[in-house]
């Protein structure tokens, strides 16, 4: 991570102004986020439970997954995640460079339920075919323009906009994944029908980090018992605390790269009222402080 960095056609964002400093989602689509660093920095452990397509247009970004596969891009490249995996990431910023900058584009896996989509994907992998299916990362050596433009309309129709149905954003995110198939031959899957209790709590309090969430309120919406919860979470290696933990600096850490909200309204908004003992735990979990994240703004409160 400590080369050069490579001269390569960037792809800029059709209006990227709108779409610079803020994250957009829509239930059962994706989500997509402009992530800005103002230094390098190594954040380690993870979790993707979705899967994610990732545009990088300054510094460079490594990644490795759990099961050993490792993907280096840099600009002009991308790299594909698939979901329901532990990873760590190296943002890198070599000299000449200002800032890491990557465009995110995550895709909820109710999208790889798509029967057309299942069946290209069953025809591309059946044996006899070329493929790049069974990687838990992999580098797009190269966005293609077709590639960018559709990432582009999809990030776009992810924003808030009333005059655009669901139904279009939906396709247009779809887009991406059929792209990504045709011309690398990157095929993604739906996760397990059942997917373990450490998933479903991840799901469940995704949404609403500021919640003060017990193991009975837990164990309550998921309809099980406390001790049938925990001792699930025991077989899966996890526990409640570190699954709350993790979720929230996991959501602050997006904020900072992608939004500009203050370091005082994120803390609030994972469920930390004190910045300070916020800050705390955000340097415990990663090893810097969320200041850092923002090299260039270290000022932001």
């Amino acid at each position: 991570m400590n080369h050069s960095p490579m001269r390569s056609t960037r792809h800029a964002p059709p209006d990227s102004a709108a779409l610079a400093r803020s994250i957009h989602a829509l239930p059962g689509v994706g989500m997509a986020a402009h992530v800005l660093q103002g230094r390098g920095l190594e954040i380690l452990r993870m979790r993707m439970d979705q899967p994610a397509l990732i545009l990088v247009d300054q510094g460079t970004k490594t990644v490795r997954a759990e099961r050993g596969a490792t993907a280096c891009a840099m600009p002009g490249q991308a790299i594909v995640i698939d979901g329901h995996q532990t990873v760590d990431f190296t943002n890198a910023v070599p000299s000449g460079v200002d800032h890491y900058e990557a465009r995110w584009l995550v895709f909820d896996t109710a999208l790889l339920d798509d029967p057309y989509y299942r069946a290209r994907t069953a025809q591309a992998e059946r044996p006899g075919t070329t493929g790049a299916a069974g990687a838990p990362v992999r580098l797009v050596p190269q966005v293609a323009p077709a590639l960018a433009s559709a990432f582009g309309h999809a990030a776009q129709s992810l924003a808030p906009d009333a005059t655009l149905p669901a139904s279009i954003a939906r396709q247009r995110v779809l887009e991406v994944l059929h792209w990504l198939l045709e011309q690398h031959g990157i095929a993604l899957h739906a996760p397990p029908v059942n997917p373990g209790v450490s998933v479903k709590v991840r799901a469940l309090i995704a949404g609403r980090l500021d919640t003060e969430w017990t193991a009975g309120r837990i164990a309550n919406e998921l309809a099980v018992s406390e001790a049938t919860l925990r001792r699930r979470l025991v077989a899966e290696g996890a526990s409640l605390t570190q699954l709350l933990v993790d979720a929230r600096m996991a959501t602050a850490l997006t904020l900072l790269q992608a939004t500009t909200q203050p370091v005082s309204s994120i803390a609030l908004s994972v469920g930390y009222e004190s910045p300070s003992r916020f800050a705390v735990r955000f340097r415990q979990r990663f090893g810097f402080a969320p200041t850092a994240v923002r090299g260039h703004e270290r000022g932001a409160s």
